[in-house]
């Protein structure tokens, strides 16, 4: 008896962790509606098996430019574009932005565009920018305590 259960509890159990969608099977929380899979926000795809952030994944070689006020420093540096395992499909983080170091939050959507929030108070970063096969296009300000805020332009090119 013990045993018939268990099979049943696990035909149960495994059919409710899949939604099948004909011979497809949505992934990432993807409905099957009309034999289709709809995809939840940030997932792309047949079967939303893909991340709208995965194409920005990798190590890249920025270039700042086009700054006002002028910045000093260095105007090219290596940042690296990452995800977490549980960011549903749309955030990535951005290490040494702008080579300072700091990792800034951005959302992407499906048409390849992406934005970091714009600052809160008298410091951080807000960004808009675009995704394409040759890298990142990014407008960015960077607000600095005591109200100074510097425009950029940077490229992210993939290495």
């Amino acid at each position: 008896m013990l045993c018939v259960c268990a099979i049943i509890f696990g035909a149960v159990l495994y059919s409710g962790c899949t939604n099948k969608c004909g011979s497809t099977t949505c992934q990432n929380g993807g409905t099957c509606t009309n034999n289709k899979c709809v995809c939840p926000t940030g997932y792309s795809g047949n079967s939303c098996q893909t991340a709208w952030s995965d194409e920005f994944i990798g190590t890249y070689k920025c270039y700042r430019s086009a700054c006002s006020p002028a910045v000093s420093g260095a105007n090219s540096w290596q940042s690296a574009i990452t995800k977490a395992s549980t960011n549903s499909g749309y955030t990535i983080y951005i290490s040494n932005f702008d080579n300072s170091n700091s990792t800034q939050t951005a959302t992407v959507d499906s048409a390849g565009d992406l934005r970091i929030a714009p600052a809160s108070g008298t410091h951080g970063v807000s960004a808009t920018g675009s995704w394409a096969s040759t890298g990142i296009t990014l407008d960015f300000t960077t607000y600095v305590t005591g109200g100074t805020s510097y425009h950029c332009s940077m490229t992210f090119v993939k290495e």
